[in-house]
């Protein structure tokens, strides 16, 4: 694509798809520890999976956590790049060219409900930064899209009054959970939903990947028969922040 908008000045408007997609390529060192730092530490399940492989440095195995779907501000940042490369490519291209559609309604649509309902970020991100970019309100066709008791101000108080972003995290998902059970008849699940996301969402980031490696440790010296390794191992568990906050009340 770079040798034809060298070649041919009347491919000069697709300039700033190049410009986007080079944004995306990560293969050189500094990009890639980038790309990764621009990622949750979870997977998209919400667990730490660990992997082994080669040490950059040396000739050793290292065992390092999987990298995950991309953290909110990402998201954000990728989505506004996105509607931006639109409207300069629609302002330059050629007539034939005007209403082209890097994205559609439908799939802005979908991203949105994701944001909202599977990444519980009811702050709703998505419209403000369509209608930044674009200058129009985005119309979402879904009829109970904007049928919430939380939005960007309860997001905010959240953020202030959290003092870690695990915590704010968790918070920010057991309200969007209970929000989501209080519309059903039947609030069938709401324990599991809530526990989930203690689960997932109760331990700073440091101290998720070190219980991580601690069950990986105990898993490897099972497996090998080392019954004094997983003895010692598994003499203390570590702790949660939601063990701690709520240890000793029932």
């Amino acid at each position: 694509m770079e040798a034809m908008l060298l070649n041919d000045d009347s491919k000069e408007w697709m300039q700033p798809l190049l410009d986007f997609r080079n944004e995306l390529d990560f293969r050189d060192d500094e990009k890639r520890f980038q790309e990764r730092e621009n990622r949750d530490f979870r997977r998209i399940s919400g667990n730490v999976h660990l992997f082994e492989r080669d040490a950059e440095d040396s000739k050793e195995k290292e065992v390092t956590n999987v990298p995950g779907p991309y953290i909110k501000s990402w998201r954000e940042h990728l989505l506004r790049r996105l509607l931006e490369t639109q409207a300069i490519v629609r302002e330059k291209a050629p007539a034939s060219m005007k209403t082209i559609e890097l994205i559609s309604f439908a799939e802005l649509s979908e991203i949105r409900r994701i944001w909202l309902e599977e990444k519980h970020e009811f702050d709703d991100a998505l419209p403000r930064i369509y209608e930044t970019v674009t200058g129009d309100p985005f119309q979402d066709f879904r009829s109970s899209s904007d049928q919430s008791f939380l939005g960007l101000d309860e997001w905010s108080i959240l953020e202030e009054i959290c003092d870690d972003p695990m915590h704010f995290e968790l918070m920010t998902r057991l309200l969007s959970t209970e929000r989501r059970f209080q519309t059903m008849s039947r609030r069938v699940g709401i324990i599991d939903a809530l526990e989930k996301h203690f689960e997932t969402s109760s331990r700073p980031k440091e101290e998720a990947i070190d219980n991580a490696h601690l069950n990986w440790n105990i898993k490897k010296a099972a497996k090998a028969g080392d019954v004094e390794t997983v003895k010692q191992l598994t003499d203390k568990p570590a702790d949660s922040w939601a063990d701690l906050k709520f240890k000793g009340r029932g």
